[in-house]
């Protein structure tokens, strides 16, 4: 199966770098405490863990938009929850262990890579500069591809132009994420190759749908080194 492979597209949080534990969750707290100064009988943690449970089936930041609606929360309230979860400015943060080496074999190996991420554009771009991957993925080139999920989280028209980018037929590209719904989904849609990284909040998620289905199930991303030609 693998060895038609010739491109790979990855997804950025929680598939590059442990973004659960570095970010989502004192971003969630941000949330959290906007969302429930805004409510009498809305505590901190309440909202706190009403986000960690929405955002299994419809991510952190329409999680945070259903919270705001379920409690009437004024719009304005709830952009701010919005902004507190996704600033501008990130936190220090570092890629996974094995990550920079696998990219490096990757590109010695001649696979074309690209990088496809959703949530605020400049913070998504700020991730991947303080990651160090701004060696692999640029936009001047469409190797890094910048999708605003507060507009479209459907992913489809990005892993297109991922794969146009690269000039890679679907059947040739690898698309490797961590949410069952999302990318592997959308990729397997597509007609692409689908490795499903365990980690993040879909970490032990059962495929309810066939799309859902990953071909490859990976727990590091060096094992892609293994399984590729």
């Amino acid at each position: 199966m693998t060895a038609k492979i010739r491109g790979i597209i990855f997804d950025l949080d929680d598939t590059l770098f442990d973004c659960t534990g570095q970010l989502t969750q004192p971003a969630r707290r941000r949330a959290a405490q906007i969302l429930a100064s805004a409510h009498l009988d809305l505590s901190t943690e309440t909202s706190y863990q009403q986000q960690v449970t929405l955002s299994q089936t419809h991510g952190s930041s329409e999680a945070i938009r259903i919270l705001g609606a379920q409690y009437n929360i004024p719009a304005n309230i709830v952009e701010q929850a919005l902004n507190a979860y996704n600033p501008r400015n990130v936190e220090a943060i570092t890629p996974f262990p094995d990550v920079i080496p696998t990219l490096n074999t990757l590109v010695q190996r001649g696979y074309q890579l690209a990088l496809v991420t959703s949530g605020n554009p400049d913070r998504q771009r700020e991730k991947a500069r303080l990651l160090g991957l701004c060696n692999y993925f640029t936009e001047a080139n469409n190797t890094l591809i910048l999708l605003n999920d507060r507009k479209s989280g459907d992913k489809g028209p990005s892993l297109e132009l991922a794969a146009k980018a690269r000039s890679l037929p679907h059947a040739h590209i690898l698309c490797v994420g961590d949410k069952l719904t999302d990318e592997i989904a959308t990729a397997k849609t597509l007609g692409m190759t689908t490795a499903h990284m365990r980690h993040g909040r879909q970490k032990s998620r059962k495929p309810q749908i066939p799309a859902e289905q990953p071909d490859i199930e990976i727990d590091r991303i060096s094992q892609l080194l293994s399984l590729l030609p």
